[in-house]
């Protein structure tokens, strides 16, 4: 932007003869540009940070939180993104937290952002987005922090159970989301359900279990029937049917029960709770009859 000074140059025949003959134009010298001194250049480049600065104090809050700068790369070309980069407001540092099971790798990819992208160029909402459809992320906020760092803060799946379905084994999150992941071998020890519903369901029947933390020790799977109620497999060997009004009640008789009378340590295979304050038990090896005892011949006459 041209300045303006009280010390305008005029050609030497307008001085002491006022003005100029109307009709005939007054030559005037070209103007030399003069060369900026060193502090002039540090007050233009700090009257464009001034100006982002002012900008950021008037409306950029709300600009930066919903990704309006980033669209203007589109809308009015890069030039005030670049402005900003120059004036510092320039990626330089990603923090991220809370990350376990996701590779430093996949969320620089998600990101996607390099070292020297404007900070206001970076799409905060699709950056977030893109984190989240990572196999192990359920939730994430993503935060410019300025001048020139990006946080990111990351909360990962809590791996809940392993669903099997179709003679295949998944690992499932506690929001009953499949948890992609090629070592399984880790979460063995796990819960294995089985049903198409199980997923969405098995966060509260675990929730039910841990009110007795001894009988859940036990429980190696659980089938979801008929989408509705609960069969549990404990030890391996023996089949507790749950009934689909008030499984906790039942849990709890259960329990009751084994602490009492060590009805799990028996010969048994079924315990159905499906009745109210009825337990009915079958037995895996049931004792056959007793055969009538054969009447001895006499020798009496």
């Amino acid at each position: 932007m041209r300045s303006l000074t009280a010390n305008n140059p005029v050609s030497a025949a307008t001085v002491g003869r006022g003005k100029a003959p109307a009709g005939r134009a007054v030559a005037r010298p070209p103007l030399r540009k003069r060369p900026r001194s060193r502090l002039e250049r540090l007050m233009v480049r700090g009257g464009i940070a001034f100006g982002i600065a002012g900008v950021l104090g008037g409306f950029g809050l709300w600009g930066a939180q919903s990704g309006w700068f980033a669209e203007l790369g589109g809308n009015l070309g890069h030039s005030f993104l670049e402005a900003t980069a120059a004036s510092g407001l320039a990626l330089d540092e990603v923090q991220v937290t809370g990350r376990s099971e996701t590779s430093q790798e996949e969320v620089l990819n998600a990101i996607g952002a390099k070292r020297g992208t404007p900070l206001l160029g970076i799409d905060i909402q699709a950056t977030r987005e893109r984190l989240t459809a990572l196999p192990w992320v359920a939730a994430a906020t993503v935060e410019r922090r300025f001048p020139n760092k990006l946080v990111v803060q990351i909360t990962e799946a809590e791996p809940l159970a392993l669903w099997q379905r179709q003679q295949q084994l998944y690992l499932v999150s506690r929001d009953g989301k499949v948890i992609e992941t090629d070592n399984l071998q880790k979460y063995a020890k796990l819960l294995v359900i089985v049903g198409d519903e199980a997923p969405r369901h098995a966060g509260k029947l675990l929730e039910m279990m841990a009110s007795e933390p001894d009988l859940q020790r036990q429980v190696t799977a659980a089938v979801f029937v008929g989408e509705r109620r609960w069969n549990l497999r404990l030890n391996g060997n023996v089949d507790v049917k749950l009934p689909e009004e008030d499984p906790a009640s039942a849990w709890h008789r259960l329990a009751a029960l084994q602490r009492q009378q060590q009805l799990l340590d028996k010969d048994i295979t079924i315990v159905d709770l499906r009745l109210p304050n009825q337990v009915v038990v079958r037995q895996a090896h049931p004792q056959p009859p007793e055969k009538p005892a054969r009447k001895s011949k006499s020798n009496e006459t």
